[in-house]
């Protein structure tokens, strides 16, 4: 990962460095207590996508198309806002439903900027450091936001 970084993503030494540290200290604990949180922020083509899609390749066989990676975009998932209580219901379920099958998941969220307030908030309680949210141990998950 840290090669596959170097190589290829130019300009970008302070998120390359933040990001391999964080990920290599959660991976290798074997309890944490909260799940990894990123935030990548930047211009269009600084490298964010890229960056997930490798972490996505680097945790899980099969990247981005693995069954424990979850990949939200509110213009595709979430697209009207007059379903925005549908959403919020199913976003919830969604992610306890794959917790449960799985506490090494990848939810990978995109376009942060167009997503509505209130599915935000739905995620709030998956981000902190309680052993269990909604009955699901959420702790070995990792959260990236774009």
């Amino acid at each position: 990962l840290e090669c596959d970084l170097a190589q290829h993503l130019a300009g970008q030494h302070l998120a390359r460095a933040l990001v391999v540290k964080a990920l290599k200290a959660f991976v290798q604990d074997p309890a944490p207590t909260k799940p990894l949180v990123l935030s990548l922020h930047g211009w269009t083509g600084t490298g964010k996508s890229y960056v997930s899609s490798l972490l996505a390749h680097y945790l899980f066989r099969g990247g981005l198309r693995s069954p424990h990676v979850h990949h939200f975009s509110p213009v595709i998932h979430f697209p009207h806002p007059s379903h925005m209580e549908r959403y919020k219901k199913d976003l919830k379920s969604w992610i306890q439903g794959n917790l449960t099958a799985c506490s090494r998941s990848l939810f990978l969220f995109d376009e942060m900027d167009k997503l509505t307030p209130g599915l935000i908030e739905v995620l709030r309680p998956f981000l902190g450091s309680s052993w269990v949210v909604y009955g699901t141990n959420y702790r070995k998950a990792i959260f990236i936001f774009i």
